[in-house]
């Protein structure tokens, strides 16, 4: 999932002349906006703690106050890291760390560019896993229970756990609760497209019903409410295949 506007970036990094390359290579990089750059470990450290939405921390080692390592273990909430290093000694230690990448000093642009492209996409990958794991906003949002019907003169609800099975008369259709026959001016594609597909199925040209409310599956017709409702031999598949069968 690519991320349409560019990724914050901040920088903490005691060394000016490291520090002013790497803003330098950050303005050159379209993907990337630099935030914050903190030559301060502590003041670095604090923003950190009161700012959320830093998606890139580019992390000097070697600081007399604090050591990139040592204010990487404290933050609770961790952005993708880059550390900054004259050293390799640090690359066990950045693995443990679990950081994105690291890169030698003097950082050449090259390098710096290929810590970046790695380190988008780790972050494309945990924002695609994260859509993937989130309902669809319309799925999120709660689901109505029940249908308003009008009956007559009145607009009446009927909650879908009391609704039975719905037969086509016409111009019209007969909604069959537990205990009322209710009939509305309607046709059966249109109250078919307002129910939920996960309880209620279409069995025949002229009927609809509610899964749950199965009492017997007998010579291709369901029985409920006393009735026998035939299952029509375009629609058996899609039943046959919807119910839980042994």
């Amino acid at each position: 999932m690519k991320k349409e506007t560019p990724y914050r970036a901040i920088i903490i990094d005691d060394d000016e002349l490291s520090r002013m390359i790497l803003e330098r290579h950050i303005k050159a990089t379209p993907s990337l906006e630099l935030v914050k750059a903190f030559n301060s470990s502590t003041e670095g450290l604090a923003w950190l703690l009161q700012n959320e939405g830093v998606d890139i921390l580019f992390l000097d080692v070697e600081m007399p106050e604090m050591t990139g390592i040592d204010l990487l273990r404290t933050l609770p909430k961790k952005p993708q890291t880059i550390l900054i290093t004259s050293h390799k000694d640090f690359a066990l230690q950045a693995f443990e760390l679990q950081v994105s990448d690291y890169l030698l000093k003097p950082v050449d642009f090259t390098r710096f560019t290929q810590a970046v492209l790695n380190t988008t996409s780790k972050l494309e990958a945990v924002q695609s896993a994260q859509a993937a794991l989130a309902p669809p906003a319309a799925a999120a949002a709660a689901q109505p229970d029940e249908l308003f019907v009008k009956v007559d003169n009145k607009i009446i609800k009927l909650k879908y756990e009391n609704i039975s099975f719905i037969e086509a008369r016409g111009d019209y259709v007969v909604i069959n609760t537990e205990n009322k026959k209710h009939i509305v001016y309607t046709t059966m594609s249109a109250i078919d497209q307002k129910l939920p597909a996960e309880l209620f199925l279409r069995i025949h040209r002229s009927f609809i019903i509610n899964l749950k409310k199965i009492e017997m599956i007998e010579d291709d017709s369901v029985f409920m409410q006393e009735k026998y409702i035939p299952i029509g031999g375009s629609y058996q598949s899609k039943f046959y295949s919807r119910i839980n069968k042994l």
